[in-house]
């Protein structure tokens, strides 16, 4: 079975055209200035994270383990995390972001895959996720609930189904995230 990458499930709840272009056309992206400033911004988040204090997780006994790559067929989801904090009796995702707006319901479906893939992998619970976003090193909390991972879990099946039909779904109604999208050029009925 094909697994889906955690970070489709993100870009289905932003626009789920990002995900039938790669999936199903595929058609070749344009990076954005924002994708590539990205890549560049978490490798220096990485080397300040190891030095800054879990207080502000309240995991302070937890070890940190980056970049963790994961997959797991019953999930269907397949993915690597940015941060994994690992304590005793609990496990926390951290994902860093370069964005400047609040956490969306995108960022807690990816955070909810990361968690359900790192739960399936370690055996501990995920009761909580963290968004770190770069610009201002802001600290967000979700909490892994029920409802979003069962969001997780409708996401991957409609997504599974869109690709064997090879149905082409609705743009995001938020036109102004089509104006940094890397697939742009191929939405001619939003332009």
């Amino acid at each position: 079975m094909d697994l889906i990458p955690v970070t489709d499930l993100k870009q289905w709840a932003y626009c789920p055209r990002v995900v039938y272009y790669h999936r199903v056309v595929p058609a070749p992206p344009r990076p954005t200035y924002k994708m590539k400033e990205g890549l560049a911004a978490q490798d220096l988040i990485e080397n300040l994270e190891t030095r800054r204090k879990l207080r502000e997780y309240d995991l302070d006994s937890a070890h940190r383990r980056f970049g963790l790559w994961l997959d797991n067929k019953e999930l269907g989801l397949a993915g690597k995390i940015d941060l994994l904090l690992e304590a005793k009796d609990e496990i926390a995702v951290v994902d860093f972001k370069l964005t400047s707006g609040e956490p969306g319901q995108n960022h807690r479906l990816q955070l909810a895959g990361y968690s359900l893939l790192a739960e399936a992998a370690l055996g501990l619970p995920a009761r909580r996720a963290f968004l770190y976003r770069i610009p201002d090193n802001r600290i967000f909390a979700e909490p892994v609930t029920e409802e979003v991972r069962q969001a997780v879990k409708t996401a991957v099946a409609d997504i599974r189904r869109m690709g064997e039909s090879q149905w082409c779904p609705e743009p995001t109604e938020v036109r102004a995230r089509c104006v940094e999208c890397e697939f742009a050029n191929y939405c001619a009925d939003v332009w």
